[in-house]
């Protein structure tokens, strides 16, 4: 019977994330339920092939066996020198290919954290720590877990967005600006471009063309708009001016969201409401920008553009850190639960002389 309840486990998951995979790609949950499947149905490979190879002491077993449990151990033991490895070498190899400001410094800062961790755990289990000071250390340790894993989730959930395939039967393509070099469209955005032309020459071979919403503002170093230089590039590369729509007044990505949606609203007659539409943007920032999207009434989903490979740790830890600055209050408040609770229970072992 209990086994019954186990096997129940990748089950319910896996039926989880097809629910809500189908109904909203653009979200954390479905990457909830795919990593509790994954980790449950390892877990109850891992019990049958463990049972089996005890009860039948095949050497053959138990080879496979330790082989599958060797990743593990080599995590769990060299992990933290590989991640702190990784990242110095992405922060270097990015410092040199790319510009050096502070938003290209994460890899890097992440990585001087991650040892000052590793001297402060060795430091701290070197001296001896008051027990209600040792409460305030757990929970922080819980804090770091909870979101070393939430930003591995994050991770999972932008590679689930990313394998949206939307139907060739679109209004408008939302294309999200990203800054310009000397007034011209640089490689990232010129991506984002290409990414939206690529999906309206498709559908205008089978159905009918889209409109392409263009949507970026003027920064104060930039001679012109995002939207009229990314015009400038969707025209030169085919697409007719006809089929643009230019949103130049927008600054971030709500913004991005909340204007485009307004000019589809404008540009739509009534007999051809709800209109169908997507968006465009950077592959690492599919997932955000759908978030954007839904807190605008635009339930869509969005279709990525390659970015380098070293030029994505980077750029997820930004993306994540934007996202909890997003929803700032309810992390805010889960981060002050934590540490009220820690105080209750340090007060009240040391009342009930515990401590």
């Amino acid at each position: 019977m209990r086994e019954i309840w186990f096997l129940l486990i990748p089950l319910l998951s896996g039926v989880g994330f097809w629910f809500f995979y189908s109904r909203n790609k653009m979200s954390l949950i479905p990457g909830y339920f795919l990593s509790l499947f994954l980790l449950s149905s390892a877990a109850i490979i891992m019990s049958y092939l463990y049972t089996y190879m005890l009860e039948s002491g095949n050497i053959a077993l138990r080879i496979l066996f330790a082989l599958a449990l060797l990743p593990v151990a080599v995590v769990m033991t060299f992990g933290m020198y590989g991640l702190i490895f990784i990242l110095l070498t992405n922060a270097y190899i990015l410092l040199k290919r790319e510009s050096r400001s502070f938003s290209h410094t994460l890899t890097l800062i992440l990585a001087l954290c991650v040892i000052g961790f590793a001297l402060f755990t060795r430091f701290y289990h070197s001296v001896e720590v008051p027990d209600p000071i040792q409460i305030f250390l757990y929970t922080g340790y819980f804090l770091l877990a909870f979101y070393f894993l939430h930003i591995i989730h994050y991770a999972i959930a932008t590679l689930l967005a990313n394998l949206s395939c939307p139907r060739y039967n679109q209004q408008y393509i939302i294309v999200h600006g990203s800054g310009l070099i000397n007034g011209k469209v640089p490689p990232l955005l010129a991506g984002r471009v290409d990414k939206a032309i690529q999906f309206y020459t498709k559908q205008k071979q089978v159905s009918h063309a889209p409109k392409l919403i263009l949507s970026g503002g003027q920064g104060s170093d930039e001679p012109i708009s995002e939207a009229r230089a990314m015009m400038e590039y969707a025209i030169e590369n085919g697409i007719p001016e006809e089929d643009i729509l230019l949103d130049d007044k927008s600054e971030t990505t709500l913004q991005n969201m909340k204007l485009s949606k307004e000019l589809m609203d404008k540009n739509t007659s009534a007999d051809e409401k709800p209109y169908n539409c997507i968006f465009a943007t950077s592959n690492y920032h599919l997932l955000r920008t759908g978030m954007y999207a839904r807190t605008v009434g635009l339930k869509i989903n969005g279709i990525g553009s390659k970015t380098a490979l070293y030029y994505l740790p980077n750029a997820l830890i930004r993306e994540y850190i934007a996202y909890v600055v997003m929803y700032k209050r309810r992390h805010m408040m889960f981060v002050l639960i934590c540490f009220l609770c820690a105080f209750a229970i340090s007060m009240i072992l040391t009342i009930s002389g515990l401590l």
